[in-house]
């Protein structure tokens, strides 16, 4: 509020007030407001104002003169279909190699294992293969006959004459008493696929003769993986080998056709302690089983049944955002009560009805179902009830009749589990015990067994497989796998594969073939698979730190802004067509304060015989900066001047260093760079590596054109470029250097690029610890280049601003505010009113706001935009603890837990002296991979919402806003603004009259709303297509073959229950 000045004589002034007011005016509104050309002229004057300070700090006009040298550079449109069908040229070649390569390897395995005579009783002698685990092997150190290999990005040595074995660690190594012993050779049919998978290195040899950079590999069913050339296969050191090819994606998805997965969990009383984290954790490595065409939800029970997320009752696709949200899901269940399989296989009788209905329904399209395999998977800790009736039910209904039902047993429980395998034999199914966390994983493995059977029976040799990324685990980084399943070929067929044949292709391969400078300043690609939508590749793609971790299976939906046009391009991208679509979109800067507009293209096509589709978004009018490069010698650096290279891969092997305050690694990478260019830039994108280089020329004397360090108007100076150099100050902000640390992801850069009017920028501080921060635009050629700008301190815009408004005289009664184009206040002059606020803030003028978006013409117009799938903190809430179980107090979960502990170490050790050879061996490797449990997980997945506003002034603009409009019962006052666009700056000047006399209304801006995905999980279903093979059931299957076992061997029956009596007598 403006501050006005009482005459001595108080009565006078009420006086007038109350006349004023009766005759239907806004006492405080007659000020004049000053002419349209004298507000124009103070908007040029702070204008100029801001121009020269950027001018005099940041050296901008001797850069700019630089680049404005007509032979600096030229310029190269970007044209989307040719950059599409250059990139589609060079990978369909390689793709189509990597696909004959594994079709070799399929049809050589299936006729090396019909010629093989199968072996009853094989000698380990009979066998010879390189241990890829034998670090001391001389096959896998000796330089006479390894060679360097650095095809995924990684330098190490192979042997390009042999092929290496990994075996897993339950057929690798086995207990003996107090040590690991290797039992491979105790094992018949791990010998007999070592023996006939040897002559796999002829097949091997010739794939890498016609394509060099190879790798591939077989992997049978026992685990045997034979992979070549052969190299040391890496492990932590200390540590056991957890490496199981069985449980790679890429094997997984080739053993059985796309399922939809139903599992119900027993959250009764008697699970708690150790068998409640054995059942979660046994959930999450069934999710992990899941692939693309995947479809699944989680059900739980006890003598009631419900859905486990309540927000989704249907199937749900098998993306990591629907996975994360059953994690978060299983961390909230309480259990209590006593479990009923009558009534969960009831529900699950009429809920299979009701989706074989929706299946056969004309408007499925495979968003809803995979519509293959139904797979339910009961897990439980055991119990007397067998459901007959709905067992019955379900085998004798021929729509349900197909589906499988798996049962797992969990915990150390004495409780019965063998009417959990009745029910499994009952169906065809499998059934699994899990005593330990280190059994999950190879029982959980048991039910794809199962769903193979069909496909193996099949005998399709049409059928080929691809992957999404993952992290390999020999170490090559992130890739993915043509892979395809191998049948055991012969008179008699089969129920069982004999494993899966895989090529890898390393994710690298796409950016070589399409590098991002192919695409313009702000251009991008994409890699989706076809018929889902899930991302192979994108920028903005999650990268995993670890092979353990499942695939990431992200809808490119959920990283790209969507609008009307989105529907018609997911259409095309998932029918696999070729194809543009032209769309404008609004999105959050990545500092979430303001917004930026683009108008873009994407051009999209499928690459030839693969599952992937390549789609590149380009921004209108896009150029390749193509520079007329001439190295001038080394860069000269100074302690004063951080200069620095954005993290983007320029050559291969060559990794941008991260630690900026050590200037002398930094020319070090620079010097390599420039070595590279030099001898032709091999391995390298020529394009950026070019432009770096010619950034850093342009820009090497940058420092020299910055004013005097003395200069107390700056607090920093900087200087940042479209091809990745940044040079600052050394005192230069932290925020700010985060900011500027890439380019074509910085708030900075990106509100200068997509602004076609503004030429400089000024931002006020946001925070308490912030400065000003002022920029301009370095074009040539109406080319962005470049950014230039400093860090200011308050009291310099101040007197910019001040100096403006006393030479015109601007009367103080007014309401006069600077706002940038996101509503943020410049400057003002309400002394109660801080630079930064938003200006519809508490307090500040959320009126004059309102009265700004009004109308089919707003000065400002609303968005909101929402972002999914975001990681928020987790906060720890307490759990109601049910009075029904008994282990709800802490100190008896805890007892529990220890006595847990000392049934495994009694087991284990009964297990030694009773079992022998492989048995046992199997069970202590599960005993020591016990150590295999999830880490903690402390965020959760969370929407945001964000209303942010932008400017869309154009030209200046009178407002007589009547107060009506904000106040009720206001009658013939109005509130007169003035409007004075600043485009060059992207800002507004605005003139206002005291506000109408009334509360001011709020105004919702920023993040306005944080929600737990899991309260409202169900979105809308997006456009996917079905597996176009399905092989779920077939005649010939062998339904009396039910694998598993009950819980406890009856060798350790008696002392198990003697320890058990033990341990209620001392607790009674």
């Amino acid at each position: 509020m403006p501050i006005i000045t009482f005459s001595v004589n108080y009565h006078l002034f009420f006086l007038w007030f109350f006349s004023i007011r009766l005759s239907g005016l806004n006492p405080l509104s007659d000020f004049s407001l000053p002419s349209e050309a004298t507000i124009e002229k103070l908007g040029l004057r702070i204008n100029q104002g801001l121009v020269n300070l950027i001018d005099e700090v940041s050296g901008k006009d001797e850069l700019a003169k630089k680049y404005d040298n007509q032979n600096a550079f030229f310029l190269e449109p970007v044209h989307g279909e040719d950059v599409l069908e250059e990139a589609i040229e060079k990978l369909e070649p390689m793709f189509q190699r990597r696909i004959r390569a594994v079709e070799d390897i399929a049809i050589r395995a299936e006729e090396l294992a019909m010629a093989h005579e199968y072996e009853e009783q094989p000698q380990s002698n009979q066998v010879h293969f390189i241990n890829g685990k034998d670090w001391d092997d001389p096959a896998l150190n000796d330089s006479s006959v390894n060679s360097s290999s650095s095809q995924f990005g990684q330098s190490f040595l192979v042997n390009t004459n042999s092929s290496a074995v990994h075996l897993p660690l339950h057929t690798y190594e086995g207990w003996m008493w107090h040590r690991f012993k290797p039992i491979w050779y105790e094992d018949v049919e791990t010998i007999n696929a070592l023996m006939w998978s040897d002559k796999l290195d002829e097949i091997f040899a010739e794939n890498l003769k016609r394509d060099p950079t190879i790798y591939q590999y077989f992997a049978s069913k026992e685990g045997v993986l034979r992979y070549f050339p052969a190299h040391r296969w890496r492990t932590n050191i200390n540590q056991h080998d957890t490496f199981d090819a069985r449980h790679r994606p890429w094997f997984t998805q080739s053993i059985s056709s796309p399922k939809d997965l139903l599992i119900l969990i027993d959250v009764s009383g008697s699970i708690h302690g150790p068998t409640f984290e054995i059942l979660k954790i046994t959930v999450k490595r069934l999710l992990g089983t899941l692939t693309e065409h995947d479809y699944f939800n989680v059900l739980q029970f006890n003598e009631t049944v419900s859905w486990l997320l309540p927000c989704s009752d249907s199937l749900m696709s098998a993306t990591t955002r629907n996975k994360r949200l059953i994690y978060q899901a299983l961390d909230h269940i309480v259990p209590l009560g006593k479990a009923s399989f009558a009534n969960a296989l009831n529900f699950t009788y009429h809920y299979i009805l009701e989706l074989e209905e929706a299946r056969n329904s004309k408007g499925t399209t495979g968003s809803e179902s995979s519509n293959c395999h139904l797979a339910v998977v009961l897990i439980s800790d055991g119990g007397t009830e067998f459901p007959a009736d709905q067992v019955e039910m379900i085998t004798n209904n021929s729509v349900t009749r197909q589906t499988r039902l798996f049962t797992l047993a969990i915990g150390p429980h004495p409780i019965p589990t063998l009417n959990l395998r009745n029910i499994s034999c009952s169906t065809n199914a499998f059934h699994g015990a899990i005593l330990t966390y280190g059994a999950i994983q190879s029982k959980v493995q048991g039910y794809l067994q199962v769903l193979s059977r069909p496909l193996a029976l099949s005998q399709d040799s049409s059928l080929i497989d691809w992957s999404l990324p993952y992290q390999d685990a020999a170490g090559f980084g992130t890739v993915v796998t043509v892979s395809k399943p191998v049948f055991q070929r012969g008179e008699n067929l089969s129920q069982s594969l004999l494993g899966v044949a895989g090529v890898d292709i390393p994710i690298s391969s796409f950016d070589h073939a399409l590098p991002d400078s192919q695409l313009g300043f702000g251009g991008h690609k994409m890699v989706v698979m076809g018929g889902t939508g899930n991302l192979v590749v994108h920028s903005r793609l999650e990268t995993q730190n670890s092979y353990v971790e499942d695939p990431l299976m992200v809808d490119y939906e959920d990283l790209e802004p969507m609008g009307n046009w989105s529907d018609l391009l997911r259409q095309q991208l998932i029918d696999r067509k070729t194809g543009s679509q032209i769309y404008n979109s609004v999105v959050l800067t990545p500092d979430d304060a303001y917004l930026i507009e683009q108008r873009r293209t994407w051009y999209f096509r499928p690459i030839s015989k693969t599952a992937y589709t390549l789609a590149v978004s380009i921004n209108d009018g896009a150029n390749i900066i193509v520079p007329n490069l001439e190295l001038q010698g080394k860069v000269s650096w100074n302690n004063q001047t951080i200069t620095r290279a954005a993290p983007w891969e320029f050559c291969t092997n060559l990794r941008v260093s991260t630690n900026y305050s050590n200037q002398r690694e930094t020319a070090d990478y620079f010097s390599q760079l420039s070595q590279r260019f030099e001898r032709g830039g091999e391995g390298c994108d020529q394009s950026a590596l070019s432009h770096l280089l010619w950034d850093l020329e342009m820009t090497m004397n940058v420092s020299q054109m910055w004013t005097t360090p003395s200069d107390r108007r700056v607090h920093s100076r900087f200087v940042s470029t479209t091809g990745g150099v940044t040079r600052m100050e050394s005192r230069t902000r932290a925020y700010l250097q985060e900011d500027l640390t890439d380019p074509r992801n910085s708030s900075l850069f990106l509100r200068l690029a997509y602004s076609s009017q503004a030429s400089i920028l000024i931002r006020p501080p946001l925070s308490r610890n912030e400065d000003y921060l002022v920029a301009a635009k370095i074009s040539s050629k109406e080319q962005f280049l470049a950014v230039a700008g400093a860090l200011v301190g308050k009291e310099t815009v101040q007197s910019i601003w001040k100096n403006a408004i006393e030479a015109f005289n601007i009367s103080d009664q007014l309401y006069l505010y600077w706002l940038d184009e996101g509503g943020y206040v410049i400057a003002s002059n309400q002394i109660n009113i801080s630079p930064g606020s938003f200006i519809a803030s508490q307090n500040v003028d959320s009126q004059l706001m309102q009265g700004l978006t009004l109308g089919l013409d707003p000065l400002y117009e609303r968005n909101t935009i929402v972002k999914r799938a975001i990681n928020c903190p987790l906060f720890v809430k307490s759990v109601p603890i049910s009075s029904a179980s008994i282990f709800g107090a802490r100190w008896l979960s805890n007892l529990t837990t220890t006595l847990f502990g000392i049934v495994q170490f009694l087991y284990a050790l009964t297990a030694s002296l009773m079992w022998t050879g492989a048995a046992s061996a199997t069970f202590q490797a599960e005993m020591e991979l016990d150590k295999l449990r999830p880490a903690r997980v402390d965020s959760h997945l969370c929407s945001k919402e964000y209303v942010l506003y932008q400017l869309r002034a154009t030209q200046q603009k009178l407002l007589n806003i009547p107060c009506s409009t904000f106040c009720m019962g206001e009658n013939g006052t109005t509130r007169d603004i003035i409007i004075q666009p600043m485009s060059a700056s992207n800002s507004v000047l605005i003139f206002a009259t005291t506000p109408c006399r009334c509360n001011h209304p709020v105004i919702r801006h920023g993040l306005i709303h944080v929600e737990n995905e899991m309260e409202k999980c169900q979105v809308n279903r997006k456009y996917r297509k079905s597996s176009e093979h399905c092989y779920a059931s077939d005649p010939r299957e062998n339904s009396l073959e039910c694998s598993g076992r009950s819980l406890f061997n009856k060798a350790l029956m008696f002392p198990t229950l003697i320890f058990i009596f033990l341990v209620v007598w001392i607790i009674r």
